[in-house]
């Protein structure tokens, strides 16, 4: 792990993932006065290839109260990109509930990517490399349904898109009835969430549940720390 390139910052978010508050060690961090970022979406302050998956995880943050970590960039006032490890936890209720970020900036010469990158890139890997033994080996050695349709609705979760259960079948080549019982089988399960209620349809929405997203970012997490060296905290 990097030591850290400043002093721990932190900072307060409310609804609509807008900041209430910065300590000076934030403001200092963005280049900016503390009141000139009261009221301002987060997202604001947060490196434009970031932006989709860092509110995907705050959006989860804010529902479930989970607490989060994950290494990211930061926007500074002069247009730099600050390396920062992040750590989410929500507190209070009701009309005073917040998250709690605390960060911890990193070397400005690292060259790593955030977490939510290299997750989504070893999630769209492990795609292509299904894809390619599939080809070479045929369905019936290589293919895994759950695991591909829990990989792709992963990969767009991260790049914040809405999947259909019908778009997932044609993706993974396998007949609409036999992908139709693996959905079943992975909602029953407690991986998958359909966003309407009901059968899950050819045009139903799904996404990954918080326990199978939290399992898939762990399994990513240390493959990523066996490759990279551990130096993308999970």
């Amino acid at each position: 792990m990097h030591p850290a390139a400043g002093p721990i910052a932190h900072g307060l978010i409310g609804r609509h993932l807008r900041i209430t508050d910065l300590d000076d060690a934030y403001a200092a961090l963005l280049g900016i006065a503390p009141d000139a970022a009261t009221g301002r979406p987060v997202i604001d302050f947060l490196h434009p290839d970031d932006r989709s998956a860092a509110s995907l995880i705050l959006d989860r943050a804010w529902a479930d109260g989970q607490a989060t970590s994950a290494t990211c960039r930061h926007r500074h006032a002069d247009g730099r990109a600050i390396w920062v490890n992040v750590y989410i936890s929500r507190i209070g209720s009701g009309d005073g509930q917040r998250l709690v970020v605390t960060c911890r900036p990193l070397p400005p010469e690292s060259d790593l990517p955030s977490t939510v990158e290299a997750q989504w890139q070893m999630a769209r890997l492990l795609i292509q490399a299904l894809d390619g033994g599939k080809r070479a080996f045929g369905d019936s050695l290589i293919g895994n349904p759950a695991t591909e349709i829990l990989l792709l609705t992963y990969v767009a979760e991260a790049e914040a898109r809405a999947v259909r259960a019908g778009d997932l079948a044609t993706r993974i080549n396998v007949s609409w009835s036999l992908t139709q019982r693996w959905l079943a089988a992975l909602a029953n399960g407690g991986f998958i969430e359909a966003e309407l209620p009901g059968p899950i349809h050819h045009d139903t929405p799904v996404r990954l549940s918080p326990r199978a997203l939290a399992m898939i970012e762990a399994i990513f997490g240390a493959l990523i720390a066996v490759v990279q060296g551990s130096l993308v905290p999970a």
